[in-house]
């Protein structure tokens, strides 16, 4: 199963140890691929070392994340990033996904949830869902 986790699910499983836990087992184990790209690592990135964010989170797990699970995902180089949602700042998980063949979007963002992004990502094959529902569905 190949996925893409937006920035606003990644921290969601960072702060909450349990789903966490199952979500790297299954990447570890290879049951899942995270598809990523240098636009949305960057991001990662970015607001993982954010203040209010980073006091969140475990520093260790941060910085397991940044220095080890990051290496494990499949980078992709955008050959574009188009302009599609609302946000702009969207578009690149938005390209990620869609370039990348993913099964799966994780995201619990309103704007990629809009009828035209959703039913663009449907047409794609990729199905919305939120780290909750990955880590039941694992």
């Amino acid at each position: 199963m190949r996925v893409t986790i937006d920035t606003n699910q990644l921290v969601r499983a960072l702060m909450r140890l349990p789903e966490l836990a199952t979500f790297v087992m299954a990447w570890v184990s290879r049951r899942i691929v995270v598809v990523c790209s240098p636009p949305l690592l960057e991001e990662y990135q970015r607001i993982l070392n954010t203040p209010g964010i980073a006091e969140l989170i475990y520093p260790e797990l941060r910085r397991t994340f940044l220095t080890q699970l990051a290496v494990e995902m499949e980078m992709l180089n955008l050959p574009q990033i188009p302009a599609i949602c609302r946000d702009p700042a969207d578009d690149k998980v938005i390209a990620t996904a869609v370039y990348g063949m993913v099964d799966y979007l994780i995201t619990a963002d309103e704007d990629l949830r809009t009828r035209s992004v959703a039913e663009l990502l449907r047409r794609e094959g990729i199905r919305l869902t939120t780290i909750d529902e990955m880590v039941l569905l694992l």
